[in-house]
């Protein structure tokens, strides 16, 4: 049995698929199957795909079932001990999985390793600065559940973890677009101690027709999370008691009012402030939205 399964996921990134496929077969350890399935795509990319199938197990769906079905559906056909996600347009650096098999191998307590990225352009361009607000947790290993509550802190395709983890934690939820990756790695937080490969060994690519760019899907994904898996999961949540997840459900509570409120849900809006104001109430920002949901 391989150490690691690596599931590609391609959607009508043709021009992309070569370049995260070979980055999938020139990796370092040897030890990985890879399987990939394409979910519909209409640009040739299962053509593509093809070329491969003498070193990697393709599937092709006849209709689109989208991105966390078809990664379920990835998982269930593979079956190493560690599991790898590796979207379409992105790349990785040959060490990637080696350098995170061995933090893994380093702790059990460990279910998640990801890796620090660099984003890069259409072209496969490095681009600097901060494109889009993306934010990097400058300590991200350890327990980050308090930190997880408050925005996703992986990239996805930087992911590392233990196939335990969805037998205990549950699989992808299916219905969500956009915001599945980061519904799950909430789920194995609570359990499970993140590590982290301070290189930047994953290359993230923006190229105008990323998930995020679809807002109103997102905006549907984001409610759901911080409904489900935050707000009624309070109790629970509590029960790592301290200050960094009073704070956390506060802050959390505040970008669920946000939501409503770009939703114009005015009266939602106002009580998730009102809410959040319990858990951390000396929290400025939060005070001047209630104000402001109430003008």
């Amino acid at each position: 049995m391989p150490l690691v399964s690596v599931v590609l996921t391609s959607y009508n990134h043709a021009v992309y698929l070569p370049q995260a496929i070979e980055s999938a077969l020139g990796q370092t350890l040897g030890d990985i199957e890879i399987v990939a399935i394409d979910d519909a795509s209409t640009d040739g990319s299962p053509e593509i795909l093809q070329r491969y199938a003498d070193r990697i197990r393709v599937v092709l769906h006849e209709t689109n079932r989208g991105t966390y079905a078809t990664l379920n559906e990835g998982i269930a056909l593979t079956g190493a001990p560690y599991i790898a996600i590796l979207n379409s347009d992105d790349v990785w650096l040959p060490d990637k999985l080696q350098k995170q098999v061995a933090v893994m191998e380093s702790d059990p307590r460990i279910g998640l390793v990801h890796t620090g990225f660099g984003v890069i352009d259409a072209q496969g361009n490095p681009i600097e600065g901060n494109p889009r607000g993306i934010r990097f947790h400058p300590n991200p290993q350890g327990d980050l559940l308090a930190e997880l509550l408050t925005r996703n802190l992986f990239i996805t395709s930087s992911v590392l973890f233990r196939r335990e983890c969805i037998e205990r934690c549950g699989r992808f939820e299916e219905h969500l677009f956009g915001m599945g990756d980061w519904d799950l790695w909430l789920r194995i937080a609570e359990h499970y101690s993140i590590g982290y490969v301070p290189e930047p060994l994953t290359l993230y690519r923006l190229h105008g027709q990323n998930t995020m760019y679809q807002s109103e899907r997102m905006l549907a994904d984001d409610l759901w999370i911080h409904e489900e898996r935050i707000r009624k999961r309070i109790p629970d949540l509590l029960r790592h008691d301290s200050w960094r997840m009073r704070r956390a459900i506060g802050v959390a509570l505040a970008a669920l009012g946000v939501i409503y409120s770009r939703m114009e849900r005015r009266d939602k809006a106002r009580e998730a402030f009102l809410q959040s104001l319990r858990y951390h109430p000396w929290r400025l920002k939060t005070w001047l939205r209630l104000l402001g949901s109430r003008l």
